[in-house]
């Protein structure tokens, strides 16, 4: 008879972004069992028929939140990726909600452009039992067809929200620096979505956010993902613009009549300088407390994560956890030390230096 079982898995090796071997999770195994009598070759063809169609289909459903690998191909690159790159631990150790901890990256994208940075997370996720799950958006099509790539990423968000309590959406290129802090430091019963200041502008970030799994979370990142229909053509900023603006209609009054001069400065931005201008409009609409209803925006120096810039890559164990623009291209490396806390002001904004020394041992990250 035919007889499908779980297989566990109990190695996980995560070497480079090109190989990636993933485990401690469920897969599905096959099993013929075949009595001692002999066996026609018709009967045996049929059944290996139809073990290929259930393979087929249990790693279809699989596909997008446990560790099955679809094969895939980096367009720019020509070289093979894995369409589906999850960590799970499948015995979470955090003792009272579920916490994800998901990235997405754009189906043409290299891994290897955020190695670092996801390569920290990986550690972070091993050390403190929480799923982690890369996500190229490639395997969404259907579910969020937006065509801007950042706005959707929200959209894979809300799907993944289902299966937790909690989840820490991130950009690809956020790492964590001090792995002593916890996510649960920032959660709270009392709001859906909880967001931070960036520390240097007046700017919400939507690169990164925690939310909880609620019908009201799971509408509110779809409605922000299909935000994108309703930009101009010559919009600016993508998501990080829009963010502001939808932020302002969930949370201002319907008859505010200001909200409109901030829009006409949206629909008209040239450069950076408007950006930062509408942005600053829109936040002084909003006031600036941190409450706002189901929303939550945490003052700068109080969010999960940073850009390094302002102490020149290096960290607080008291107050910093996680950095932010931890991009391959914009690594830089001193040749004397000490390194200074002051970045040079001639240097690239971007600029950043590796706050690890070599690669990371992703063996070594365990719990305790």
């Amino acid at each position: 008879m035919l007889q499908i079982r779980k297989l566990l898995l109990t190695q996980v090796c995560f070497e480079s972004p090109e190989k990636v071997i993933v485990g401690r999770g469920e897969v599905w195994r096959v099993r013929f069992y075949v009595g001692m009598r002999s066996v026609p070759i018709s009967v045996v063809l049929a059944a290996f028929c139809v073990y290929t169609v259930l393979l087929l289909i249990l790693t279809r459903q699989k596909s997008q939140y446990s560790f099955s690998l679809v094969q895939g191909r980096d367009l720019s690159q020509g070289k093979d990726y894995d369409e589906v790159v999850q960590y799970e631990n499948t015995e979470q150790k955090t003792p009272h909600s579920r916490i994800g901890i998901v990235e997405v990256i754009e189906a043409k994208t290299s891994p290897e452009l955020y190695d670092t940075a996801i390569s920290s997370v990986v550690c972070y996720s091993k050390i403190h039992g929480y799923d982690f799950h890369l996500i190229n958006d490639g395997e969404y099509r259907q579910q969020c067809p937006q065509d801007d790539k950042f706005f959707r990423r929200h959209c894979i968000v809300a799907h993944m929200l289902k299966h937790y309590d909690y989840v820490l959406f991130l950009d690809s290129d956020i790492g964590v620096v001090n792995p002593r802090r916890r996510i649960e430091e920032f959660l709270d019963p009392h709001v859906d979505i909880i967001f931070y200041d960036r520390f240097y502008i007046w700017e919400v970030m939507a690169g990164s956010y925690l939310v909880r799994n609620s019908v009201w979370s799971q509408n509110f990142l779809l409605d922000f993902a299909n935000y994108s229909s309703r930009l101009s053509e010559n919009a600016y900023a993508s998501d990080n613009g829009a963010l502001h603006a939808y932020l302002a209609e969930r949370i201002l009054p319907e008859k505010n009549t200001e909200l409109s001069t901030c829009l006409r400065i949206f629909d008209d931005i040239k450069g950076y300088g408007d950006l930062f201008l509408y942005e600053v409009c829109i936040r002084k609409l909003l006031g600036y407390g941190t409450s706002f209803g189901r929303i939550k925006i945490l003052h700068k120096g109080t969010g999960w994560a940073r850009d390094p810039r302002m102490t020149n890559s290096k960290w607080s164990k008291e107050r910093d956890f996680m950095f932010h623009n931890m991009k391959k291209k914009t690594l830089k490396s001193y040749t004397s030390t000490p390194i200074p806390v002051r970045a040079d002001p001639s240097a690239g904004w971007a600029n950043w230096y590796n706050p690890f020394v070599g690669k990371l041992n992703l063996s070594l990250c365990t719990p305790g």
